[in-house]
């Protein structure tokens, strides 16, 4: 059992650094984990996380690092990046859904709706994950307006730090006459 963990990670190392160490050939063609051919499908439809096609080297690569890191942390592995809950995506933007798990995405929510709910300019809604330390956010409503036809409209700041990098976006939500909550305008 041991000998074979010790040979799973000279064979994780020996990948990385087979593929790190790239060939001036397959730099030529696209590299092994880089640009190469495009694919037409629009890889968005599966996971709005991912943009890039996966190579098959980022796949290798991947899954080395997987096992290494897994073996390392006892099976616990790397966080990576996370699909957006269906029942968020009208409140919150792919750019912030993506670096939260679900649960976290949930508290995002909820500060954003909490946020407009009332309506007023200057409103902050924060919120901290219970499960991730130095994961948390905020909804500060930016504006607001209100078009001839009676729907309003306000643009949101949403705020996500994780592990100190923040991510910063702005959205426009609008509320039809007639209609109960704001939603992400199209």
């Amino acid at each position: 059992m041991v000998s074979r963990k010790i040979s799973n990670r000279i064979t994780a190392s020996f990948l990385i650094c087979a593929l790190a160490v790239q060939p001036v050939a397959a730099m030529q063609f696209g590299g092994l984990l880089g640009g190469g051919r495009s694919n037409d499908r629009n890889q968005a439809d599966d996971n709005p996380c991912e943009t890039r096609e996966p190579s098959i080297g980022r796949t290798i690569l991947g899954r080395a690092i997987g096992r290494a890191t897994s073996e390392v942390t006892g099976g616990m592995g790397v966080v990576g990046t996370f699909v957006p809950r269906a029942d968020v995506a009208n409140t919150l933007t792919n750019e912030i859904a993506c670096r939260l798990d679900p649960d976290e995405q949930g508290k995002a929510a909820d500060a954003t709706l909490r946020a407009t709910r009332t309506e007023e300019v200057g409103t902050t809604e924060t919120w901290e994950s219970e499960t991730r330390p130095g994961v948390r956010g905020s909804a500060t409503i930016a504006s607001r307006n209100e078009s001839a036809d009676g729907t309003t409209c306000m643009n949101v700041n949403n705020v996500v730090i994780v592990d100190g990098e923040e991510t910063r976006v702005t959205n426009r939500m609008c509320r039809a006459p007639g209609e109960a909550r704001y939603t992400l305008a199209a």
